[in-house]
């Protein structure tokens, strides 16, 4: 417990940091971090259906050239996802040794309907609870890819 309030104030202050524009990361690595908000991102959301899923899969640009076939939008704070870097490392898909996993977030997972073609992409919506495990890099180390 002392050893979780210590990473917690660590975290807290590389955040305060990076916020202050002490530490910042490189010019790649926010493009990447920018990009995993956009796609992944929706702390605010108040209803998860159909409607919701088309809406922000257009909003966020995932449906202008083609139709995304699936997404994941994870509804928790930004500051809780962030932490989810800071858990013990476990291996990825690809075989590389940098994803962490988190076992229950809020999240809708959004599907496109057989049949849709961009740009009036139709999706599915499935919500719930569920693990997630994402990738992240950098120094300090930010989300940057949703692994599953």
């Amino acid at each position: 417990m002392a050893l979780q309030r210590i990473l917690s104030l660590l975290l807290l202050l590389l955040l305060t940091l990076l916020g202050l524009g002490l530490l910042q990361p490189s010019y790649g690595q926010d493009h990447m971090y920018q990009r995993f908000l956009r796609q992944h991102v929706d702390s605010k959301v108040t209803n998860r259906n159909e409607s919701y899923c088309n809406l922000l899969m257009q909003r966020r640009k995932m449906t202008s050239r083609y139709c995304k076939y699936f997404n994941t939008f994870i509804h928790e704070d930004i500051w809780k996802i962030i932490n989810i870097c800071s858990t013990t490392n476990i291996q990825c898909r690809t075989g590389e040794m940098n994803c962490h996993e988190w076992s229950v977030v809020n999240a809708t997972d959004c599907r496109l309907i057989a049949g849709s073609k961009a740009p009036k992409c139709r999706y599915r919506a499935m919500t719930g609870t569920r693990q997630v495990v994402i990738a992240p890099d950098g120094n300090p180390a930010l989300p940057m890819h949703f692994a599953r």
